[in-house]
């Protein structure tokens, strides 16, 4: 797995591939979002706002499935589906990238299944 990253805003994105720290959690992330608020974020307009802790990985919203969980992780497991949001108060690792904490995480349990008319 790689994450997209900025070593510089403005910038040009990049590859890397994270490993998970202690108490988060790697995931592949399946769907992601990338919005006018990265957008901003890589065109600079966000220096002087928001703290930046480079290289930036962009992207809030993320789905996917845990691939491996780091130091003192509990309630999650490789293979669960996760969905979650990058909520921090700094800007670095969006959901580009599949590094996730786990406070940010959230197990995804599909519906039960209903007939039609039911």
């Amino acid at each position: 797995m790689r994450a997209v990253t900025l070593a510089q805003v403005p910038g040009s994105p990049e590859v890397e591939v994270p490993r998970p720290e202690a108490g988060e959690v790697l995931v592949k992330v399946a769907a992601s979002s990338v919005n006018g608020f990265d957008l901003a974020t890589a065109a600079g307009y966000l220096q002087g706002v928001m703290e930046h802790r480079f290289p930036l990985i962009p992207g809030k919203d993320f789905a996917g499935t845990v691939e491996a969980v780091g130091e003192g992780v509990e309630g999650f497991a490789v293979g669960d589906a996760v969905f979650g949001v990058d909520a921090k108060a700094y800007l670095g690792t969006g959901s580009m990238a599949p590094v996730r904490r786990r406070s940010r995480c959230r197990r995804h349990r599909p519906p039960a299944r209903r007939g039609l008319g039911a």
